[in-house]
């Protein structure tokens, strides 16, 4: 999406909320990624002696883990566009501020 001309946009307390919701967003998806790969390997070699580990990297669903960690970027993406048509959607902001957060919910990004 072009991003569209926004020189005259003035942001009130409730966008920045928002923007503030939507980077917690993004620094929680981050956490994840680096959190269930950490759960898996946890899962497989902590407290197991060499047996035990191999039979769990046996029996781990790698299928499962990976369709997971390929999803997170589009739940993260799914919730940016939630938080975004949620504020667009909400009474008394100008025209400017709905083009903004529609910019943001259909993935418009700067130079």
């Amino acid at each position: 999406m072009e991003c569209p001309d926004l020189n005259s946009l003035v942001l009130s307390e409730r966008d920045f909320e928002v923007i503030n919701e939507i980077r917690r967003i993004h620094q929680n998806g981050r956490l994840l990624e680096r959190a269930l790969p950490a759960g898996v390997m946890a899962t497989i070699f902590v407290g197991s002696n060499s047996m035990q580990a191999s039979y769990n990297i046996t029996t781990t669903d790698w299928e499962m883990f990976a369709q997971a960690m390929a999803a997170l970027p589009n739940i993260v993406r799914t919730r940016v566009y939630q938080q975004a048509n949620l504020r667009r959607l909400e009474r008394g902001i100008t025209p400017q501020q709905s083009l903004f957060w529609r910019a943001v919910a259909d993935g418009c990004r700067g130079l």
